[in-house]
């Protein structure tokens, strides 16, 4: 079974609420509905993680490679395994899965802006279809933190997140031996959530 898109949680939500008011009004009158049963009022919740993976680590290709002390223009290409992947409505799913983003953008060993595109392929037991979508890399303080955007695929419309550390590299940040590689694991999980406010 693929599966691209589905029912907010917010729909769903309602649904199972209301459904529960109108059980405990029919219960309540001896089995009969009366017309005065108040009526359900829907909250705003925020964000809501509707999918995540608790673990992802992989490696980033730099071209050309990274400088100590130039920011330059730089094209990267970010390929990790996840795993630890579940979803709100299915729970745990087994196995791992991908990650891939290819990036451009202006770039240090130290310091990072990148933007580009993403797919996220899920762990086969889940049956869903790749996620893609938008993205950006930004580093701080050595902290990488991805955010973006679904905009085809599983889960359409839902916003990704997620943060990385650097663990190891290729190269040492000159000019003769700029760093071409680096390795990372995470820091946060990484997410999918979708605004139900």
């Amino acid at each position: 079974m693929n599966i691209t898109q589905r029912p907010s949680v917010r729909h769903i939500r309602s649904a199972v609420v209301a459904a529960g008011v109108g059980l405990a009004g029919l219960l309540a009158t001896g089995g009969v509905a009366h017309a005065s049963t108040p009526a359900v009022h829907d909250t705003p919740s925020g964000y809501v993680v509707t999918d995540s993976c608790t673990g992802f680590a992989g490696s980033v290709s730099y071209s050309p490679g990274l400088r100590t002390t130039v920011l330059r223009s730089t094209h990267a290409v970010l390929t990790g395994t996840t795993s630890g992947c579940s979803d709100i409505f299915n729970g745990a799913e087994s196995g791992t899965g991908t990650i891939t983003a290819v990036l451009t953008g202006k770039a240090s060993v130290g310091s990072e802006n990148f933007s580009g595109t993403f797919t996220i392929n899920w762990p086969a037991s889940s049956g869903f279809n790749p996620s893609e979508g938008t993205l950006s890399v930004t580093e701080s303080s050595g902290l990488e933190t991805i955010s973006g955007e679904v905009t085809s695929g599983f889960d359409t419309g839902t916003v990704l997140g997620g943060q990385y550390v650097v663990t190891g590299k290729t190269g040492k940040g000159t000019k003769q031996h700029p760093v071409t590689k680096q390795s990372y694991t995470n820091t946060q999980a990484l997410t999918l959530s979708r605004n139900e406010g």
